[in-house]
Formats: structure tokens, C-alpha cells, sequence
């Protein structure tokens, strides 16, 4: 071998020992900043510590200010072990119809508490639910954190509304999988250097929740009381808050055209005073704006025909994908795993009433219809244990809050009875 040759080989190992060092040292940096596992792997951002004295306007809903437990999640405190002589032990993943913090209960909380009930006071429903996550991060949650808590049954939440995937993002589909993800297992670096994942996630604002929606400081306060001002008042906070956040381009006339209609009916979910009321989220005002200024054939779907020529047969099948990998690692582990389809706020005459001033908006619950309706089709020729929750919610009023389509308190305790009589056929004790 020549001189030149043996230098070069030398620069390669000098450098490929530098690299390494190098990435270890970062990864070694970024641990001091990212939560142990299983909350890196679980949320890319903390939950935010919501304080009182930060959401004074929230003071009548003493649940929203619930610390999360050490794994970010909506739940009490878990061990990654199964306790000796625990109970039946289930692991529920999906997104904020689990997590929902508005919401006095969860639904896994009410399973518990029906097991409990039932006479199995060692019974566990453990919460893994992630709002503004979907099938691909369900997908890894399961594989990478569910299976590590030896559970006796998985169950698993598909929202109709926005948990449908496109063509081309199916499971295997794509050449490498991406370099950062919001769901480690699903990137080169979260598999290599996790912390490193977390941190460059959470400070890039690469997570769902963090890209959808703006950061607005105290939004939620802020919006609660505007909606308990006096009319006027109130929809000129209103034009002041959109104007200076969302559309600075609008005018108060357009702006006041969208949210005056039916005699004001947007503020009957919010302005009685009531602890029970909704709250005024802008991710709600933003897409109501975006929808009656927008030319998009997304927000004129109002037959079950439109609604046909927008979905592709690739997009269900990539949805379904994702599912199917879950159900066969569970089969692979041995483990049951239901399937439990939550249908769009379009079953609930309330809701469908409320937002019949507003078309536009309204037309996302007509394409979940229809991609629902495909779904159910596609998943009734696999193997996959599911349940389709529309039998238990068509035509119940007050089941779904009117605002952001999330389940009030009566259809948490509909879906809980439910899940709950699924998850005892597969309890063996």
C-alpha cells in the first residue's frame, strides 16, 4: 500500500472516530434536556403547565389544571412493570379524544373505574393518548411503549374526522423512513440518538400540535373572556384578536359577516357563564375564517357524492395500512388489540344543528361521512377486531360538544360503557 493510501485510510478512521465522539457528546447533551424514556418517546413537547394564575378565565373548571402524570400523559402515575398480582391491564392509544383536558373525564379513567366496579380493583387502563397525533405515531406508540408495559389488551381510537391518511403515506411506503420525527421509531436519528431527536422536535417545532397551531400566549384565557363580554364588546375583542393573530388583511366587516350569522348563534356554546360551558379555541376561529375565504372544493362538500370525488382509494388504503401493522404486531406479541372507530360530531343533532349557519366549515364532517363509511368497508375484509362507535352514538343529543366536536362528558360515559364491555370478552380472569 502506498503512503498516500495508508494516509487516507487513517483520515477516514480519524474522522469516522471523530464523528462518533462527536454524536455521542451531542446525544449525551441533549439527555440533560429531554425526559426519560417513555416520555421522549411518547410526546415530542412537554405538556404545557397550565397555571391558575395564567387562565384566570378557566377558574370554574378546576380539571384543566390537573398536573399530567411523570410520562406527560393524562393519567395518574404508571410503572413500566406490571405490579405483582396486578389486575387486567390495557393500554389505550389515540389522540385527544383520550387526552382531552377540557373535558372533565377520560375515557380510560371510566373504564377503570367501571373494572373497579365490577370487582377488579387492580385493574389498569393505561392513557397513551397524544392530541394532534394520528395512525403513523399510534403505529410506534404501540410497538415502542405499549408492548413494554406487558399489557393483557391494547385498544386502539381512530378518529374519522382528521385521522385519515393520503396516498403515499402508507405503512413501507417511501424509500427511507424520515431523518427527525415527532415519533421517534419512525426516524433514522430517534432510533440512533433519541434524546437528540426530542430535543431537535421539540425546538424546531416539528410536532403536530406545535405546526397547526399558532403560538398565541394565553389564547384560551384570552378567548374566554371575549366570550363573556356584551355583544358589541365582544365582537369588536373578537375583530382585534383575528386581525392581529390570524387575517390582519380581513376586514371587520368580513370578519364580523362569518361570526354575527343567525343572530349570533357561534356564541350560544360559550356565553351563558355556565362551568359547563365550551371554550373559544383559536384553531376554531382560524379554520372557520379559512374555510368561507378560501376557494377550496374541501369546504363545499355538502353530499355524500362531492365528498366521493374527493377521496382517493389510496388514501384508504394507506390509513389502513397503518392499522393492520398495529393489529399484526399485536398478533405477533399475542396480545388482543379492538380497534374502536369514533365517528365525526355529525351524529349528534346538536352539533349538526349548530353549524348549520356555517356550511363551509361544516363540510369536513361530510367527507369524514363518506371516508368513515370506506374505512368500515376496507377494515370488514381484514382480520382486525373493531368497533364501529357510530351504532352507539347516532342521534344522541349533547354527545359531542358543539365547538370542537370532542365528546362532552355524556358521550365519554357512551363510549366508556362500550369499551368497557369489549375490553371484559377479552379478560380471561
Amino acid at each position: 500500500m502506498t503512503e498516500n493510501g495508508r494516509k487516507r485510510i487513517y483520515a477516514i478512521v480519524f474522522g469516522l472516530i471523530l464523528a462518533g465522539i462527536t454524536f455521542a457528546g451531542l446525544e449525551v447533551l441533549a439527555s440533560l434536556e429531554a425526559p426519560r424514556w417513555p416520555a421522549r418517546a411518547l410526546r415530542s413537547t412537554p405538556p404545557a403547565t397550565v397555571q391558575l394564575s395564567d387562565f384566570t378565565d378557566l377558574a370554574d373548571k378546576p380539571w384543566v389544571f390537573e398536573p399530567n402524570n411523570s410520562w406527560g400523559m393524562r393519567d395518574k402515575e404508571r410503572s413500566i412493570a406490571k405490579p405483582v398480582g396486578g389486575g387486567f391491564r390495557s393500554v389505550f392509544i389515540g389522540d385527544s379524544y383520550l387526552e382531552f383536558q377540557l373535558t372533565r373525564l377520560t375515557v380510560p379513567g371510566e373504564v377503570e373505574r367501571r373494572f373497579i366496579e365490577a370487582g377488579q380493583p387492580n385493574a389498569e387502563m393505561i392513557n397513551l393518548g397524544i392530541s394532534a397525533t394520528g395512525p403513523r405515531s399510534y403505529y410506534y406508540r404501540l410497538r415502542d411503549v405499549a408492548f413494554a408495559l406487558s399489557p393483557d389488551a391494547l385498544a386502539v381510537f381512530f378518529f374519522s374526522g382528521n385521522d385519515f391518511l393520503y396516498d403515499g403515506q402508507g405503512y413501507g411506503q417511501g424509500i427511507l423512513p424520515d431523518l427527525v420525527s415527532e415519533a421517534p421509531g419512525g426516524s433514522i436519528l430517534g432510533n440512533v440518538m433519541p434524546n437528540a431527536n426530542w430535543v431537535l422536535v421539540n425546538r424546531l417545532r416539528l410536532s403536530e400540535i406545535l405546526t397547526i397551531n399558532k403560538p398565541v400566549p394565553q389564547e384560551l384565557d384570552t378567548l374566554a373572556k371575549i366570550s363573556r363580554l356584551p355583544p358589541a364588546e365582544r365582537l369588536q375583542a373578537l375583530f382585534r384578536h383575528i386581525k392581529r393573530y390570524y387575517y390582519p388583511d380581513l376586514s371587520d366587516q368580513q370578519i364580523a359577516a362569518i361570526f354575527s350569522r343567525d343572530n349570533e348563534a357561534f356564541w350560544q356554546a360559550y356565553a351563558s357563564g355556565k362551568a359547563d360551558d365550551e371554550a373559544v379555541q383559536g384553531w376554531i376561529l382560524n379554520l372557520m375564517t379559512k374555510s368561507e375565504i378560501e376557494n377550496s372544493p374541501y369546504f363545499e362538500a355538502t353530499t355524500k357524492q362531492q365528498a366521493a370525488r374527493l377521496v382517493k382509494d389510496g388514501d384508504i388504503q394507506a390509513t389502513l395500512s397503518w392499522l393492520t401493522a398495529m393489529d399484526r404486531a399485536a398478533r405477533e406479541r399475542g396480545v388482543p388489540l379492538v380497534l374502536f372507530v369514533v365517528p365525526p360530531g355529525s351524529v349528534d343533532p346538536d352539533y349538526v344543528d349548530y353549524w348549520k349557519p356555517w356550511p363551509r366549515f361544516y363540510a369536513f364532517n361530510v367527507i369524514a361521512d363518506y371516508r368513515q363509511d370506506r374505512l368500515l368497508d376496507a377494515l370488514s375484509k381484514t382480520s382486525i377486531r373493531y368497533v364501529d362507535l357510530r351504532k352507539d352514538f347516532e342521534g344522541v343529543r349533547g354527545a359531542y360538544r358543539r365547538s370542537d366536536a370532542h365528546w362532552t362528558d355524556k358521550g365519554v360515559e357512551i363510549a366508556a360503557n362500550r369499551v368497557f364491555q369489549e375490553l371484559r370478552r377479552l379478560d380471561r380472569r
